[in-house]
């Protein structure tokens, strides 16, 4: 409707005794605007919204069809109705005013009980229209996009059944949120979670979550159904939401902080990918479209496994987004109810991304003096150096800069005293008891790419330092602890 109390029609014709008609029988129930040509009508129809167009198709110039069609087109007047006024009676010429949008014909000469009630209907039901799509929009609220979507176009009944799928399921919630909030007046506190709510829900629908619901200052989310991409697609869908919804917490903590919160909400999140049922839980009178299963359970204790502002995500998870997205191995965790350890991963970034900030995070970085020895060395030599320089796990065999083999301590020392050959043993070079297969790389190696090659190796050798090389000469070694000690420090995302 209109800003004035009466609807407003606006009336379209190009002769003058036909409009003073019209606005005689209309102007004591509606307010009438005039136009006498098709240009002259659609600035109105833009400058003043009217509730109803009365339209002759007969116009020199811009002819009424031409007209509707215009208004049609328009996002913002597409809705108007649109009634032609016309002498027309052929059956081919009302069919083109109905296929362009119009709503109604009224036919010369004009009846004035007729124009009123066709007027009056027309409003009426444009009324109820407007009615039903509010409260569309206010029900439409309860539900997640999708779940409304798929409902209103007929594709899923509102009735109590489900069905098995495997999704994507996400869990998050605020770290030590009833401390954090504790002592805050209920108006501030409502204010910032539901600011919370609604920017991670914004992220959510972005990237095609279905957001399941909210448990106080926790979020559940599933991607899969009622709309599916694949499970690929999926799992990359819900992991690049949870690094969006992360670097927006971010900046939302900065913006906190500076209006007085003293500790501005961290979030963690846990995603696992597996089987769910999946549909309408309750009651014929009061339903909920929801998922259940033990998939829910390992997401929620992926995320208590987490620290603040981590993303934590089992081993199927990371299988389907592994090309995409950098993770850290983390050891198994326990899950209530089921029998086997989750193996669980931490999400760092993008692949892509982490390699644009690989100047900033190389292995080089951590890079310490290396217990160097050269090959010509005895093995007595060897161990008589080590045990001085206790510190040290291992040497490196270096001839003229290039590395040559690695000599664990735990090797010395698995040589016995009662050998009868020792002496001769110890007087052999440190060749004898090196190992050729050394983890080496360039300085300027990405901290992440060491990691993964780290976890690639074999077992008997995952332990085993670094060395790291510029242009092939030694410049130092790494312990493989300090390599994974630095990515949990990282804020890669800032580098």
């Amino acid at each position: 409707m209109s800003d004035y109390s009466k609807p407003n029609v606006l009336v379209v014709d190009d002769i003058e005794t036909n409009i003073d008609i019209l606005v005689e029988v209309l102007e004591k129930d509606y307010e009438v605007s005039v136009a006498t040509d098709g240009e002259s009508a659609l600035e109105l129809v833009e400058t003043n919204t009217p509730d109803i167009i009365l339209l002759d198709i007969m116009m020199p110039g811009m002819d009424g069809y031409e007209v509707c069609r215009r208004i049609k087109s328009s996002q913002k007047t597409k809705d108007i109705p649109v009634v032609f006024i016309t002498a027309m009676g052929e059956v081919e010429d009302e069919t083109k005013g109905f296929e362009l949008g119009a709503v109604d014909y009224i036919h010369k000469p004009i009846s004035p009980s007729i124009v009123k009630a066709r007027i009056r209907s027309i409003l009426n039901l444009k009324y109820k229209t407007e009615q039903l799509a509010t409260l569309s929009r206010k029900l439409s609220k309860y539900l997640a996009p999708q779940v409304y979507v798929s409902i209103f176009r007929g594709e899923q009944d509102v009735e109590i059944a489900s069905k098995r799928k495997k999704l994507t399921v996400y869990f998050s919630d605020i770290v030590s949120f009833t401390e954090t909030t504790e002592g805050m007046e209920a108006e501030d506190l409502s204010a910032l979670l539901n600011s919370y709510l609604e920017e991670m829900s914004a992220i959510a629908i972005k990237h095609g979550g279905t957001i399941d619901k909210f448990i106080g200052d926790a979020i559940l989310i599933f991607f899969g159904d009622p709309l599916s991409r694949g499970l690929k697609e999926d799992a990359l869908a819900c992991v690049s939401m949870a690094l969006e919804m992360r670097e927006v917490m971010k900046k939302l903590q900065k913006k906190w902080y500076s209006f007085g919160i003293e500790r501005p909400f961290q979030v963690r999140a846990g995603i696992t990918t597996g089987y769910c049922t999946v549909g309408n839980f309750g009651s014929k009178s009061r339903m909920d479209y929801t998922i259940i299963g033990s998939q829910v359970n390992i997401a929620s204790r992926m995320e208590q496994s987490a620290n603040p502002d981590q993303i934590i995500i089992s081993h199927e998870t990371w299988s389907l987004v592994k090309d995409s997205v950098y993770c850290i191995k983390q050891k198994p965790i326990e899950v209530k109810g089921i029998n086997r350890l989750i193996q669980s991963y931490q999400v760092r970034d993008f692949i892509e991304k982490m390699s644009e900030k690989e100047n900033a995070v190389t292995i080089g970085f951590l890079s310490e003096p290396a217990f160097k020895i050269p090959p010509s060395a005895t093995i007595r030599e060897l161990k008589l150096k080590m045990q001085s320089e206790s510190a040290n796990s291992a040497a490196v065999v270096v001839d003229n800069g290039r590395v040559q083999g690695l000599v664990m301590n735990h090797a010395l020392l698995q040589i016995q005293d009662s050998r009868e050959d020792l002496a001769l043993y110890y007087d052999q070079s440190v060749i004898k008891i090196m190992d050729g297969d050394v983890h080496s790389v360039e300085s300027e190696t990405p901290l992440y790419q060491v990691a993964s090659q780290i976890m690639a190796r074999d077992k008997a050798k995952v332990y085993d330092p670094v060395v790291v090389t510029e242009n092939g000469v030694m410049a130092g070694v790494v312990p493989v602890y300090r390599v994974f000690e630095k990515l949990g420090e990282l804020d890669l995302a800032e580098l």
